[in-house]
């Protein structure tokens, strides 16, 4: 079962998801919202090649798809028939693809001068330095032009009882108290250490995937999992899910 959780769950629904994925996953991800270490320029250089990198290769792609396209026999995903309301004409795909091509051009011009730098690690403790550290951070601008890092890192029981003790211990304080919710994560207090768009695997199956500015929570259980939340977060509070995610 694959649902997005948004406003249609309570934060204390989103969090028992959020808290069984750790239980049961086996790595995760989560990103800064800025730099914890003092900038070094060939980081920012290599995060600027990578940036650029990724708009070439989507350059390259929707130049393929316009060439390659042929109305009525290349497929198309469930989203882009909707986008075009049916089978587009080799014209109006070719147009679209030509769009995207110009907006990427016009951001990969923009690459190297548009960009956004902020270092804060004056108040994260040693203890936390130490962890931030452990989960592997890259310095990258991921799908962002402000420079921040990623972390890719096994869930091994020492940083899974981590997060599991840290913010996501605790449900929001007040309204609109986004500290607490869509899968953002701080240990000891906000400004000393504080990750977001936390995602969870099992394997090679992503679980749990969240953007936490855009307040987006998507979860996929099996039905097997889906057994496990009962038994993590009570019956009560799993049926709730479950139903609501039906009704998704």
């Amino acid at each position: 079962m694959q649902t997005e959780i948004g406003r249609a769950f309570t934060p204390k629904e989103r969090n028992a998801v959020i808290r069984y994925a750790l239980s049961v996953g086996t790595r995760a991800k989560c990103a800064t919202r800025w730099l914890l270490r003092p900038l070094k320029m060939r980081d920012l250089q290599a995060a600027i090649r990578e940036r650029e990198a990724g708009h070439r290769n989507i350059i390259e792609t929707y130049t393929r798809r316009a060439a390659e396209y042929r109305a009525g026999k290349t497929p198309l995903s469930a989203e882009a028939l909707s986008y075009f309301e049916g089978v587009p004409s080799e014209e109006r795909f070719a147009a679209y693809c030509n769009g995207v091509i110009r907006q990427e051009r016009e951001i990969l011009r923009r690459c190297r001068r548009e960009y956004q730098i902020s270092v804060d690690c004056a108040f994260t403790p040693k203890k936390w330095l130490r962890f931030y550290k452990s989960l592997s951070p890259r310095v990258t601008f991921g799908y962002s032009s402000a420079l921040h890092e990623e972390c890719d890192f096994a869930l091994t029981d020492e940083v899974r009882q981590a997060f599991l003790h840290s913010s996501l211990a605790e449900l929001p304080a007040y309204k609109d108290d986004r500290t607490h919710d869509y899968g953002v994560v701080f240990f000891g207090s906000p400004v000393e250490l504080l990750y977001e768009d936390l995602s969870v695997s099992v394997g090679d199956r992503c679980v749990l995937d969240t953007i936490s500015h855009e307040e987006m929570c998507t979860f996929s259980f099996t039905e097997g999992e889906l057994q496990g939340l009962a038994a993590f977060a009570g019956k009560p509070l799993a049926e709730k899910i479950r139903k609501k995610a039906e009704e998704a």
